[in-house]
């Protein structure tokens, strides 16, 4: 873990800065995580504490920050006690990964008290602790009770920070204890040893101390000369002792890899950026990594919900395509009717079995019958339930029409979702399984003195120029395809990839014929926006808007056409650089 303890040095002495800022309000935005609206000097931010194993964070920002309408108990009590107080001081516990922000506020009777939130930044064991001036704990985000193993934290009992380790204090060890150390322990890997005998270092830090020394990071502390595991140990350690601290860290094409309080030159072939503050490297870093989980999370609460409805229409549809197969059978009970009545003349009443000539081949045919009925009744039961049959076949076409087409839009949300490059387009996806009643609406109706939430409107599409100069819009997702297909002119040309699922493309005309390359790259737009996409030879069809029809009741994104030409294309984009 990066938040290591002389991370957490870094990070007190810069918000330090915020010293004597007054507490306007206290929010909760997870369970782990609690922000306090700070403000001093004509200027406010948020601090944002964040208790999260996979996001330990402590920061100031003036960007906006979630805002749940019903506070928690939790919250309500940091309210209760830091509301309108003051941040006094921060600091962090000696040798641990804590920070310590004390806050100075009134009582019931009107005394200002102490307060303090110990922000325990420890993996897993990560916990905000709200305590009293007299030491006990008043609250935390993550409580443990007396059945612990460990450590107590709960409501009453005394605040006591972890158990210190054995171990060394690299701003006081001196040179010849760390050569003894080395050549006592030549066989351990020089970072391993650094993390077993000194407190405060990271994996990523000790890493870094054994690459500036020997070029490696798995490096044995016997294979490096002394003097230059002693002096890459006194860079790192020199910077932490005179506060010469700088936030970097490090990206492999775009996904976050490691943070530390010093540039990390073992990452070879991965890029390094440096921040102007630890806020704006935590808040950066983690966003990033947040937005992929929430992104990741997000999706696969829509692609249940999806895969949910697509099987259970699959069922049906296999179920209604046997029943219409069954209903096949019903021209032989209506030959069946004909045969009784052309034939009633030689069936004796009461048989149970006549031995018909059939006017169609010539043949004799044996008819099996109901005793209890004349053949003439015989013949309207194979009549009605001809007919029953016959009413059966044209509503399951009907129905078996209908669940083709809600699989076909199922599907075509998964291949959505697929495509989906953010938060906001996962929304809009979310939005449109509401209004096709595939989920709940969540929305307030307006009714009970509720005020109905105001609708909010879709993203824009993807926008693309042509290399003669025209205009390509591209739809993000089913309802984004709905409202650039409506919009467009009719003189426009729309594309969409021939029997797959896909965006809606508009090449934008404004009344001129396209050349033969606009019409080229909209049609490799409109298959590399695809479920085809990185393919070869993809056809897609092509049409004037004024050609387009969208049946009534059809869901999003779905129209017919009859007048309509193909081309046969790349899946790639014909924009992007070799």
């Amino acid at each position: 873990m990066a938040f290591d303890g002389y991370f957490c040095v870094a990070v007190a002495e810069e918000l330090r800065s915020w010293t004597g800022a007054k507490v306007e309000k206290v929010h909760q935005s997870s369970p782990s995580c609690l922000c306090f609206c700070l403000y001093r000097e004509g200027r406010r931010t948020n601090l944002i504490l964040s208790a999260s194993a996979s996001r330990p964070l402590a920061a100031v920002t003036d960007e906006p920050f979630a805002r749940p309408a019903d506070p928690t108990p939790l919250c309500m009590l940091f309210r209760k006690h830091l509301q309108n107080g003051r941040l006094t001081d921060v600091s962090c516990v000696e040798r641990e990964r804590i920070l310590c922000f004390r806050f100075e506020s009134a009582d019931e009777l009107g005394f200002l008290r102490q307060k303090t939130v110990y922000a325990e930044m420890m993996g897993k064991y990560s916990n905000l602790i709200l305590v009293g001036a007299d030491g006990r704990i008043l609250g935390a985000t993550s409580t443990a009770d007396l059945t612990a193993a460990v450590r107590q934290v709960m409501p009453g009992l005394p605040y006591e920070p972890p158990a210190p380790q054995a171990k060394l204090d690299a701003l006081q060890v001196t040179r010849e204890q760390l050569v003894s150390l080395l050549d006592a322990n030549g066989d351990m890997p020089l970072d391993k040893l650094l993390i077993a005998k000194f407190c405060a270092f990271s994996p990523a830090v000790a890493r870094e101390i054994c690459f500036r020394a020997c070029g490696r990071t798995d490096a044995l502390a016997r294979e490096i000369p002394s003097e230059r595991a002693v002096a890459a140990f006194e860079e790192v350690v020199g910077l932490v002792r005179r506060r010469e601290f700088q936030p970097c860290a490090v990206y492999d094409g775009g996904k976050g890899v490691e943070y530390a309080y010093l540039p990390l030159t073992q990452y070879t072939g991965l890029e390094l950026r440096r921040k102007n503050s630890f806020s704006e490297l935590l808040l950066s870093y983690f966003a990033e990594k947040e937005e992929t989980v929430n992104l990741q999370s997000y999706a696969s609460d829509i692609l249940k919900t999806v895969r949910t409805h697509l099987a259970r229409e699959q069922r049906k549809l296999a179920s209604q395509r046997q029943e219409l197969a069954d209903c096949s059978k019903r021209e032989e009970l209506r030959k069946t009717g004909d045969l009784i009545m052309a034939n009633l003349y030689r069936i004796e009443p009461g048989a149970s079995r006549a031995v018909v000539t059939d006017y169609e081949t010539g043949k004799d045919v044996t008819l099996a019958l109901d005793a209890r009925k004349t053949p003439a009744q015989n013949a309207q039961v194979c009549y009605k339930k001809y007919a029953k049959l016959k009413r059966a076949a044209e509503a399951l076409t009907v129905q078996v029409e209908l669940d083709e087409r809600r699989i076909d839009h199922l599907e075509s949300i998964l291949d959505a979702v697929a495509r989906a490059s953010g938060l906001s387009d996962l929304a809009e996806i979310r939005r449109e399984l509401a209004e096709t009643g595939l989920t709940r609406q969540k929305e307030p109706d307006g009714r009970n003195g509720k005020k109905k939430k105001k609708r909010e409107p879709l993203s824009k599409p993807l926008s693309f120029v042509t290399t003669d100069g025209m205009t390509v819009r591209v739809g993000r997702n089913n309802l984004q395809n709905d409202a650039l297909t409506g919009a467009a002119d009719k003189r426009d040309v729309w594309f969409h990839i021939k029997k797959f699922h896909g965006s809606h493309v508009i090449l934008v005309t404004n009344g001129v014929e396209p050349t033969d390359r606009d019409y080229t790259e909209a049609a490799m737009l409109a298959a590399y926006h695809s479920e085809k996409r990185g393919s070869t030879n993809v056809e897609v069809d092509y049409t004037r808007v004024k050609h387009l029809r969208k049946p009534a009741g059809s869901p999003p994104g779905f129209v017919t056409y009859e007048t309509y030409f193909s081309a046969v294309v790349d899946a790639r984009d014909p924009f992007a650089q070799e």
